[in-house]
């Protein structure tokens, strides 16, 4: 692929101390995962629902260390936003470890520094890997008394979107979905859509993104270790989600940026619900923002103001809502 999603972090230094945070691992198709519990401190086991949050692409580890006592922020929003009312999960990806230094890894902060990812993590990048992987750790941890299973909030932001949709659909005790940033159509069409809008669009880019899907869909059985995203990844991550999506009967938020390259496939869900008379459906959009809801001014994100702590925000607001009606 000539075009390649950027997911942007933010360089800000913050400490997760104010947490309680336990640590553990799973181990699903021969691969181990480490995964993060945060609680509220001091409530590590009060008895309160889970919100289990999905990650976007690439090979990050969850802790990015600059020193033993800080790091990047695990997440682009404060974390109490969540741990106030949830316990909050969040799984790492498989075969990376949890936690690394900065100085380790590539500079876009993925792992290793130099070559690719482990083999395990390689072949186990797909959407069928980490829905089932996070389906079994949330029936792992829906024994434990300290959680309150009559609600489980799962939620994912871009890649992670269609991982939380998958869980939806396949666990009966998912309570509430949060659909963020994602393309109900699948990636190959917002590969298509960035082609088509760029200003400086040649004559031959979509064809050439379409020949590059003949060959995902020719090669998607083939095991392939040597590229970091294999053809079963960007297939898995390609289909048409809406009917997942309307075959939900589970109260979903949907939000996304407007000017994000996802957005229009977003406003097509809200018609389709709309005409499918989907009452469980909130659409949830932020004028003039992309991707990761940075504003756009003088046509180029401002990464200095960022929107993320009022998404959240929302997201917990809308979550009591939709449970005081159930």
């Amino acid at each position: 692929m000539k075009k390649i999603f950027v997911f942007l972090l933010f360089f800000v230094f913050v400490s997760i101390m104010a947490q309680e945070v336990r640590r553990d691992s799973v181990v699903w198709n021969g691969a181990v995962s480490h995964y993060l519990i945060l609680s509220k401190e001091g409530e590590q086991f009060k008895q309160k629902p889970l919100f289990f949050f999905c990650q976007g692409s690439l090979a990050r580890p969850l802790q990015i260390l600059v020193s033993k006592e800080m790091g990047y922020p695990i997440l682009p929003f404060e974390l109490a936003t969540i741990t106030r009312d949830y316990h909050l999960v969040i799984v790492n990806k498989p075969a990376l470890p949890l936690s690394e230094y900065v100085q380790n890894l590539k500079e876009d902060l993925t792992y290793p520094k130099v070559g690719l990812p482990p083999k395990q993590y390689i072949v186990n990048n797909h959407l069928d890997f980490y829905y089932k992987r996070n389906n079994h750790i949330i029936k792992k941890l829906v024994k434990q008394n300290w959680v309150d299973a009559k609600k489980i909030v799962v939620a994912g932001h871009s890649e992670g979107s269609y991982i939380a949709l998958q869980m939806a659909k396949h666990n009966s005790k998912i309570s509430h979905l949060i659909y963020s940033g994602g393309n109900p159509l699948g990636r190959m069409m917002s590969i298509i859509h960035m082609s088509r809008q760029a200003p400086d669009e040649e004559e031959d880019w979509v064809q050439d993104d379409l020949k590059d899907w003949k060959k995902i869909v020719e090669n998607r059985k083939a095991l392939e270790t040597h590229q970091e995203n294999t053809s079963f990844y960007s297939y898995s991550l390609s289909q048409n989600f809406i009917p997942d999506l309307l075959q939900l009967k589970i109260p979903i938020l949907v939000t996304y940026g407007t000017k994000d390259q996802n957005g229009i496939f977003n406003d097509y869900l809200q018609v389709v619900a709309i005409q499918e008379n989907k009452k469980n459906f909130t659409f949830k959009s932020y004028f003039n923002c992309e991707h990761n809801f940075f504003p756009i001014e003088n046509g180029k994100p401002n990464h200095s103001k960022s929107n993320w702590d009022q998404v959240a925000q929302y997201w917990v607001q809308w979550i009591a809502s939709k449970s005081s009606m159930q």
